[in-house]
């Protein structure tokens, strides 16, 4: 065996260890961010448990859900907008006069450049 084929042989060996060690880094720093999503958090706290509290703020429980403050804010909703048709129905018909004042406008302060 010559000198080149030697010198080919010894980088074709390096670059295939490192090839192999580029995979294996790769594939342990996948299954490091699968297990971070998939492990235990810092509290200790499975993804089931996680995903349980997620679930809980779905269905209604007597108000401290996303479910019962969305409903509480839809019927506010529905009250408010009910009131405002009344209210518009009175200015319409006449019924109710509105009267407006005149809000007096005050003119901008000039200011004089120092000298």
């Amino acid at each position: 065996m010559d000198q080149t084929s030697f010198v080919i042989s010894t980088a074709a060996i390096i670059g295939g260890l490192g090839t192999i060690f580029a995979a294996v880094f790769f594939v342990y720093k996948i299954a490091r961010r699968i297990d971070d999503a998939i492990g235990v958090d810092e509290n200790g706290r499975t993804l089931s448990d996680r995903l349980g509290r997620v679930e809980h703020q779905l269905w209604p429980n007597g108000g401290s859900s996303l479910a019962d403050q969305v409903h509480k804010i839809d019927t506010a909703m529905t009250k408010t907008s009910a009131e405002v048709e009344i209210i518009k129905d009175f200015i319409m018909s006449g019924t109710v006069k509105v009267e407006t004042t005149q809000v007096p406008t005050v003119k901008p302060v000039r200011r004089r450049k120092a000298s």
